[in-house]
């Protein structure tokens, strides 16, 4: 758990967070090792299909750098932190139930931001 509080803490964090290209919810993931070793950066962006756009969100995005640079076949526990930063500060950034389907397919613990700022173990 200090691994996810210093991570609120860094820059890079809120850098990532900030990058995101939706101006509705600026939302990022991050994965790391248990010991914290951090092994990818995502954020939701903007997608266009024909005549359509749609969003990427940040834990879809994650699984994606994870799977490319072989994460779950190297690493036994893998934490996901998912941060919301909104002009106010921290923001509530629980997974969306598309994406809490699609992460309790992998061997992942997954945590995300509350509306005060706090950290939830997502069940």
């Amino acid at each position: 758990m200090n691994h996810l509080l210093q991570l609120l803490r860094l820059p890079k964090t809120t850098k990532a967070t900030k990058k995101s290209d939706v101006k509705r919810a600026k939302m990022s993931a991050i994965a790391m090792t248990k010991r914290g070793k951090i092994l990818a950066f995502a954020n939701n962006r903007k997608l266009y299909g024909h005549k359509r756009k749609f969003t990427q969100h940040a834990e879809e995005a994650l699984i994606a750098k994870l799977h490319n640079i072989k994460a779950f076949k190297r690493y036994n526990k893998i934490i996901i932190l998912v941060v919301r930063i909104n002009r106010d500060g921290v923001a509530m950034a629980k997974p969306c139930k598309t994406c809490q389907c699609m992460l309790r397919k992998y061997s992942v613990d997954v945590f995300y931001t509350s509306a005060i700022g706090t950290i939830i173990k997502l069940k």
